[in-house]
């Protein structure tokens, strides 16, 4: 009986709000989603329901000021 290696988890996506000038910018690591928002309350918030929207894997959330 030989060993198998276990599957790899996926790797977490990386969701990063940062300013921008006036906007707050919200990129995840994956390439995936991007926006630009006038507040960061909304960008945070976006940034959660993008993370649920999707299955499997971990969300990091980090937060420049």
């Amino acid at each position: 009986m030989t060993a198998q290696p276990l599957a790899s988890s996926p790797r977490p996506v990386l969701f990063e709000i940062q300013r921008a000038g006036r906007v707050w910018r919200l990129a995840s690591s994956d390439g995936l989603f991007f926006g630009l928002f006038q507040n960061r309350a909304s960008a945070l918030r976006c940034a959660v329901e993008e993370a649920d929207r999707r299955d499997g894997g971990d969300v990091l959330l980090h937060t420049h000021d």
